[in-house]
């Protein structure tokens, strides 16, 4: 018959187990947490990059990303991510290489708002990464689609977005094209009017 030493002893043996399995149980819990954060909150860009702009969209769950490379000037690269932290649907680089250009531009949407852009266009297809700034923004950030005059996306960022403004590292803008100013040449500011109201209609800013 065990003496009370030895039944101890297994008791110890016991709940030291299950306190290991129940801190490993917890630590996947957190792990799959954070993957989760990261994948619906979280950008899109590398460790080696800097975050331009991100939010996730609403209505869809998806991520759109533009990424600086590397995270501080002199830029070599711009990039553009749709998707998933587990899916990349789209992307777009520009680099002194490939000679691919980012486009923007600034924009009033009344008279306490405007709208700052930055776009690039391939297959026919412009896909236009938006922030708005001021009072009287129904909405900070989004993403609009177009195909020639074809409205294709118009989703504005969901409310806890990572980065639904674009840093001003890379460019920085003021209130209108003149004060506005881009640290890279991948990125080229422009007077442009991209129907930005489908996000932003007039009729919200009353």
């Amino acid at each position: 018959m065990p003496n009370a030493a030895q039944t101890f002893k297994k008791l110890f043996k016991s709940s030291s187990k299950l306190e290991i399995s129940l801190a490993v149980g917890l630590a996947l819990l957190l792990s799959s947490a954070w993957s989760f954060a990261q994948s619906s909150q979280g950008s899109l860009c590398q460790p080696d990059e800097g975050v331009l702009f991100s939010c996730q969209l609403e209505g869809n769950g998806k991520v759109v990303s533009l990424c600086s490379g590397p995270e501080a000037a002199p830029f070599q690269s711009i990039t553009y991510r749709y998707g998933t932290a587990s899916r990349n649907e789209l992307t777009y680089s520009a680099t002194a290489d490939n000679h691919n250009r980012f486009v923007g531009t600034v924009s009033p949407v009344g008279p306490n708002a405007s709208v700052r852009q930055v776009w690039f266009e391939t297959k026919g297809v412009k896909y236009i990464a938006t922030t708005c700034v001021g009072g009287d923004c129904p909405h900070r950030g989004g993403l609009i689609v177009f195909r020639g005059t074809q409205l294709l996306m118009s989703r504005a960022c969901t409310d806890d977005s990572s980065q639904p403004w674009f840093s001003s590292k890379v460019v920085r803008f003021g209130s209108d094209l003149e004060s506005s100013h881009t640290n890279t040449d991948l990125i080229q500011l422009q007077d442009y009017d991209n129907n930005v109201n489908v996000l932003y209609p007039w009729k919200q800013l009353q």
